[in-house]
């Protein structure tokens, strides 16, 4: 048997369990030891591309897709964490223009300035453009002009009606799907997208949950080749999971989330400010709920009101077939580092910073020279009396991939 197919072979998802033990004796008699292995982490693997997790705010969530990503990678597993507000996000919309190529050229065409940029950075989809306004904003906003930009924020799909969010929604969805074939050996991690972010844009429209659940179950038709699987976290008690929230974030968050919201038809004629927002969370669990047992994928359900979160790591751990791995034991260049472009400055203290935005983090070592960032998918990697941003961007500027921040003498 030719080794390069038995492997393709191996990664099939519509491979049976009971060819798997055949092949594997035939691999091991040969002197392919790094095959051999590199079956053996996936086979104990649940076999999935594409772990999703879902649940209420202030459940886990981030904390968790932190976790799953550090431990597949110290299990040898090729994985990239796709944060709630990753920036560009490959299958959300946050400050993303959105236009049909005809769109696109009419566009192109009435402002010629903006051609080259948006020909350059644009994802063109089968039948749809995405652009993303913050790259616009950062980087070529004085290029195009403000008229060219005001033009552009008219396309923003956060506020196009909801018959059309889905067709672009949907498509955006299918293109991920079909780049993440490409590589049979990477995993992802998406968290609050398939629940979360649809929840919300169909609430705010007064849509009810068979709606909800028919849309969703033509992303989940979409995503079946990775064989996707689900982590759901709850609080049996939703009120618990309201007040840890305001009491995590505070009531003026709440009130800062009505506010920015206050306009969508959903709270016509609800209560005001922080209640308001509670009264919307009440109705997104009872959504959540609803469309975790109608999901058709792999899934687990974590209650999570007793806090132990070992416990529930092991759960998860299990769920996913992969092993607890200890990291390395590192410790960076303590020091102020400055971007001088853009003047951002990270503060480092053994394994705590401050990053650009005055936010206290953690620091979790990847590898002797590389560290995660608590609660984002951003790698510090420290070299030669600087740091180079590495892993994934979000909406905040200064995690920029590439990213350059000397250390600054004292």
């Amino acid at each position: 048997m030719d080794l390069r197919n038995c492997r393709k072979i191996l990664l099939s998802k519509s491979l049976q369990w009971y060819y798997l033990y055949e092949i594997f004796s035939i691999l091991k008699k040969t002197a392919r030891t790094g095959y051999y292995m590199y079956f053996m982490r996936r086979a104990r693997m649940i076999g999935t591309q594409l772990i999703l997790l879902e649940g209420m705010p202030s459940t886990g969530k981030t904390t968790n897709s932190r976790f799953i990503q550090v431990q597949l990678e110290r299990n040898q597993i090729n994985a990239e964490w796709i944060h709630e507000v990753a920036m560009p996000h490959p299958v959300l919309f946050f400050d993303e223009v959105g236009m049909t190529y005809d769109e696109f050229e009419r566009f192109t065409e009435r402002y010629p300035e903006t051609a080259a940029i948006l020909k350059r950075i644009a994802v063109f989809r089968k039948s749809t453009v995405g652009i993303h306004l913050p790259e616009i904003q950062w980087y070529y906003k004085d290029i195009i002009g403000g008229k060219a930009y005001q033009a552009l924020t008219e396309f923003d799909v956060w506020n196009f009606p909801l018959e059309v969010y889905q067709k672009f929604a949907l498509e955006k969805w299918m293109h991920f799907a079909e780049k993440a074939m490409e590589d049979q050996e990477k995993v992802y991690i998406i968290d609050s997208a398939i629940f979360q972010f649809q929840i919300f844009m169909f609430l705010f429209k007064n849509k009810n949950y068979q709606e909800l659940q028919s849309f969703i179950s033509q992303m989940e038709d979409i995503i079946q080749p990775l064989n996707p699987c689900l982590i759901f976290f709850y609080r049996e008690n939703t009120e618990a999971t309201i007040e840890y929230l305001e009491k995590d974030r505070g009531t003026s968050y709440l009130d800062y989330i009505w506010h920015r919201d206050k306009d969508q038809p959903y709270y016509s004629g609800k209560p005001e400010g922080a209640e308001g927002f509670k009264q919307f969370l009440r109705d997104y669990a009872n959504m959540a709920n609803s469309l975790f047992h109608s999901c058709k994928t792999n899934k687990i359900s974590l209650e999570i009101s007793n806090g132990k979160w070992t416990f529930l790591e092991d759960e998860i751990l299990s769920f996913l077939g992969i092993d607890r791995k200890p990291g390395p034991i590192a410790f960076p260049k303590s020091g102020i580092y400055k971007n001088e472009a853009l003047g951002y400055i990270i503060r480092v203290d053994g394994l705590s910073i401050t990053d650009p935005t005055g936010q206290n983090r953690t620091l979790l070592p990847k590898k002797y020279n590389e560290f995660y960032v608590d609660w984002l998918p951003t790698v510090l990697r420290f070299e030669d009396h600087k740091i180079i941003i590495s892993g994934s961007q979000i909406c905040e500027q200064w995690t920029t991939k590439g990213m350059i921040y000397d250390r600054m003498e004292l």
